[in-house]
């Protein structure tokens, strides 16, 4: 596996995205219901259709190292299947027309995009363990990741009704290896009025008295969910 090293700064290539965007988009503004954040930590967040991620990219105060679907990482043609069936099809609903389009079109810097991110694969099965490694070398190095635990089977939704545990699993194995708890951290993307909304943060120690992994990432769910209503 490739050495991990600290992130301070993205490449020149989603370092000149990011300016593109920033210049003929739409600013976000961050509000933070606490003063500072930790070193490192794992947030979690809402997808918010494909807005979340790129404004969190862009205005967040730290840079985040993403979790994302495998397919996602490998080659174009597996790019293309995710983006066009998964991605613009099955999650945003978009036409036959426009998910072949976009699919097409991005599908081609896609794979420069997440490597300039950095982004870590994420996978459905037994390979998840390549997953929690590449996360921790990351975060054992002070770079924090940025998680998108909502089941999004049917689509993207304000209010979200289900959590994958994924990170729930990856702040156990942190806390087996260093015997320090990991901060969680929920985020919140509002799209209406372009906010991204930073919670509190919390460890697996807060729920110390719940025992399995689903039932602390629907807690977490919940405290996303409203978010909203705490400004």
């Amino acid at each position: 596996m490739k050495k991990i090293k600290t992130i301070t700064k993205h490449n020149w290539f989603i370092r000149l995205l990011k300016k593109i965007i920033k210049t003929f988009g739409n600013e976000a503004t961050v509000i933070q219901t606490e003063t500072s954040l930790p070193e490192k930590a794992i947030y979690i967040s809402n997808h918010s259709g494909a807005a979340g991620p790129i404004k969190i990219s862009i205005y967040f105060p730290k840079i985040l190292v993403p979790w994302g679907a495998h397919p996602m990482t490998e080659y174009y043609p597996s790019r293309w299947k995710y983006l066009y069936h998964v991605f613009y099809r099955q999650k945003l609903k978009y036409s036959k027309f426009k998910s072949f389009l976009l699919a097409t079109t991005f599908g081609i810097i896609s794979k420069t995009v997440y490597n300039g991110a950095h982004l870590i694969p994420t996978y459905p099965n037994v390979l998840l363990k390549k997953t929690i490694k590449r996360s921790i070398n990351h975060l054992n190095v002070n770079n924090s990741l940025l998680i998108f635990p909502e089941d999004s089977t049917n689509g993207y939704l304000e209010q979200i009704e289900s959590f994958h545990a994924g990170f729930v699993f990856l702040a156990q194995r942190y806390f087996k290896e260093n015997k320090t708890h990991i901060p969680i951290i929920p985020l919140y993307f509002n799209k209406t009025d372009r906010l991204i909304i930073v919670g509190k943060k919390y460890t697996l120690d807060d729920f110390k008295d719940i025992k399995d992994r689903e039932t602390i990432a629907n807690e977490f769910r919940l405290i996303l969910n409203d978010l909203p209503n705490t400004i």
